[in-house]
């Protein structure tokens, strides 16, 4: 056997184990299919392993490929860094693809104006946006970064969590619905309520300034991750949401939505950006977090 290694065939079988894909690879890599599929064969020949059971469903790694991918992947990821390093050095305009993955209310609060200023700067930078709503690890999914929101403290992990950014959380009711069951004072009295919430808020817990405390367990009448459906459907006058007093300002000073209960406060939303434990932070990376920093900072200066 030749000792002259293709190291693309090996970059190309990292990209597909660590998406999943052939389809997804091919893409991120701009290459044809057949391209990517050749590749992986041709490795899988020379060192006479199967690295991957194919299937017309899903694509699965064999124990070998599993191994592989542990041994080669920090070592491709560490080249990338470097790469990235070195290109912002030189202040070149960035190239490739910065993929994400967020919440909708984060994408749609405070991603969406850092990454136009990103693109405008670097025009030959792809950017893709995966809306997510649980936590994800951006190493084994192939992100650069991932965020999360979450009231609950974070899971321990291989991967760099940087707390961003706390948002206060509230109740919000269309003003009609509270017209017509009246404006509660205690958060028993929403025993009876429709409530419209996240699972992974549950149980919801208050707190009041003096030091009482109270926790509200029952069902959830709309349950979903994304914000913009419960404030959607708080203004339809369907419920009590429970959002970020952020993501709710705008409904709150046109009159869609009051505030009940602000007596009361509930566990704040943190927001955390999971990197990928690398020594070197990518260029592309570092400017979306810099320029993320730059608006918190701007916020809370208002």
């Amino acid at each position: 056997m030749s000792r002259t290694n293709d190291w693309n065939d090996w970059h190309l079988f990292g990209c597909v184990a660590q998406l999943g894909s052939f389809s997804r690879a091919a893409e991120r890599l701009q290459l044809p299919k057949s391209t990517v599929s050749t590749a992986i064969s041709r490795l899988e020949q020379r060192l006479g392993l199967r690295l991957l059971e194919r299937s017309t469903r899903r694509l699965r790694l064999t124990e070998a490929g599993f191994q592989l991918l542990t041994e080669i992947g920090p070592l491709f990821s560490r080249l990338e860094d470097i790469a990235d390093h070195l290109q912002g050095h030189a202040e070149a305009p960035l190239s490739g693809t910065l993929r994400i993955a967020s919440p909708y209310e984060f994408a749609s609060l405070h991603l969406s104006p850092v990454l136009c200023d990103i693109m405008q700067a670097h025009p030959a930078l792809h950017i893709e946006v995966d809306v997510v709503s649980s936590l994800i690890d951006p190493l084994s999914s192939g992100y650069d970064l991932s965020f999360v929101m979450t009231s609950q403290p974070l899971p321990d992990s291989g991967q760099l969590g940087k707390r961003l950014y706390t948002l206060q959380q509230g109740l919000f009711a269309a003003p009609a619905l509270l017209q017509q069951r009246g404006r509660p004072q205690h958060p028993a009295e929403l025993a009876d309520w429709p409530l419209l919430g996240a699972a992974t808020a549950l149980p919801w817990q208050f707190r009041h300034a003096d030091g009482r405390h109270y926790q509200l367990t029952q069902p959830l009448l709309l349950q979903s991750a994304n914000a913009g459906l419960r404030l959607q459907a708080a203004i339809a006058g369907r419920g009590v949401c429970l959002v970020s007093c952020n993501f709710a300002a705008a409904a709150l000073a046109t009159g869609q939505l009051a505030r009940i209960l602000p007596d009361w406060s509930l566990p704040p939303l943190k927001t955390y950006a999971l990197i990928p434990n690398r020594s070197l932070l990518p260029t592309k990376t570092r400017l979306l977090l810099d320029g993320l920093e730059q608006r918190f900072a701007s916020l809370e200066a208002l």
